[in-house]
């Protein structure tokens, strides 16, 4: 059958592996639609699972049995309605609740749809129009933005003086355990909620200029040439795009001139301070974003090798290595590391798989997969992979840990860690960036960490 917009998105969420993304993609690419739709299911899929916690709120606020939700499709098609009424204000009120009403019956579950309309409707008379100004923190205010909210008319998420981390996780859509850590370790609710709105924001497009083959000019000038307008961002190295675009299908992305990366990650990969002629080790290197980087750093000259776990991710970093003119990399299997010869490289970036705390408004689902289990695994495989690209660095070389986390576990802890017990590694520099810019494209940065050891 045909499929719409809306459609695409309720099925997008109902991928039960959790990654609704690679599914919504998978969808797209089934089901050819214009431009117009599949930035409207992409808006609607990626919004939804990203303030699934607080649509969550909301229903319970309203369902005659909180907690209880009906069967197959219809909790998702609630939740697709329900976030275009309470944050999409390009969408007319009707439109969305009738919209839903028949998908309930597209989806087999017509006997629901009394339940759907019924739900949406009581919704929106109990909601007030979005008002400008930074939301207060009340039971009964729901944050649209760091800058407009809404008031119901009753209680709706945990007392904010009492129950923080319920709060936060309701207001702001976070699991109760992270918001509880981030009230805890940022000061306070006021800075964890600031934290929270920006992981709510929708990220823009940010693009690392290839040095290699062009300058902030000429890529801004080429971007025009697309119909794209751009803004230098503040880092002097990356252009903000000012509208969300297909990024791969530009003639200016298949002619190399640009990178999409977040000015964060960028600063990382600066901090290994490499220079033309180093050799350079890179971990985890898929897909290439950083290896690029020092390679544009290197001028091309020297030579980096670029492991990961599989052939398939080796695949992207040649891809990406070619697009962009590099020239240097040497891809390899991470499960031949061991046959590397040990303290042979200038440089070391260890750019670790973490809980993507900082990153968490351009992965829209990472939240959900956030625990206190899945924090300790994380930690274990950064332990064991830091101490594995230790091994390849020379005397006076430096070694680079980094991640797109905020946690202290996976960044400042493990760093110091880790001198301790390598006495042969002094920690030279460290910083945690924390997410920013929500309000300013052009100062917008991901959250992340990085630390570099100087080995002796």
């Amino acid at each position: 059958m045909f499929l719409n917009a809306r459609d695409i998105a309720v099925l997008a969420l109902r991928d039960r592996a959790g990654n609704v993304s690679a599914h919504l993609d998978r969808l797209l690419e089934q089901n050819p639609c214009s431009p117009a739709d599949r930035a409207f299911a992409r808006e609607l899929a990626l919004g939804t699972i990203r303030r699934r916690g607080t649509l969550d709120a909301v229903l319970d606020a309203f369902l005659r049995e909180p907690g209880h939700r009906p069967p197959g499709a219809v909790p998702d098609i609630l939740h697709v309605g329900l976030y275009q009424l309470l944050f999409l204000d390009r969408v007319p009120d009707h439109a969305a609740v009738n919209e839903a009403v028949q998908q309930t019956e597209r989806f087999h579950h017509k006997r629901q749809s009394g339940l759907v309309n019924g739900v949406l409707r009581s919704i929106l008379r109990a909601i007030s129009p979005a008002t400008d100004g930074p939301p207060p923190a009340a039971r009964d205010v729901l944050p649209i933005s760091t800058a407009r909210s809404r008031r119901f008319d009753r209680a709706v998420f945990a007392d904010p003086q009492a129950q923080p981390g319920a709060y936060l996780a309701g207001a702001y859509s976070l699991p109760e355990a992270l918001a509880t850590r981030w009230v805890r370790n940022f000061g306070g609710l006021a800075k964890a909620a600031q934290l929270a709105a920006h992981a709510d924001a929708r990220a823009p497009i940010i693009v690392r200029v290839n040095t290699l083959r062009s300058d902030l000019d000429r890529a801004r000038t080429a971007l025009e040439a697309d119909g794209v307008s751009a803004v230098p961002h503040v880092n002097g190295k990356s252009l903000v795009l000012a509208e969300h675009v297909h990024v791969a299908g530009l003639a200016v992305f298949a002619e190399g001139l640009i990178q999409p990366q977040d000015p964060t990650a960028t600063a990382a990969a600066l901090a290994a301070e490499v220079a033309p002629g180093m050799s350079v080790l890179d971990f985890c290197a898929a897909p290439g974003t950083k290896t690029t980087l020092l390679a544009e750093r290197m001028d091309n000259r020297g030579r980096i090798t670029a492991l990961d776990v599989n052939e398939h991710k080796l695949q992207r970093i040649t891809d990406n290595c070619a697009r962009l003119g590099v020239r240097i990399v040497e891809t390899r299997l991470s499960e031949t590391a061991g046959g590397l010869e040990p303290q042979s490289y200038d440089v070391v970036l260890v750019d670790a798989p973490c809980s993507n705390t900082g990153v968490l408004s351009r992965r829209a689902e990472a939240r959900w997969h956030f625990s206190a289990e899945s924090l300790s695994s994380s930690v274990r495989d950064q332990q064991f992979l830091l101490a594995a690209g230790a091994q390849f660095v020379k005397p006076g070389g430096r070694l680079v840990y980094s991640t797109c986390s905020l946690e202290p576990e996976e960044n400042a802890s493990l760093a110091a860690g880790f001198a301790a017990r390598h006495s042969n590694f002094r920690l030279l520099d460290e910083k945690l960036t924390l997410p920013g810019g929500a309000d300013d494209p052009a100062r917008w940065r991901d959250g992340g960490y990085y630390a570099v050891f100087r080995a002796s």
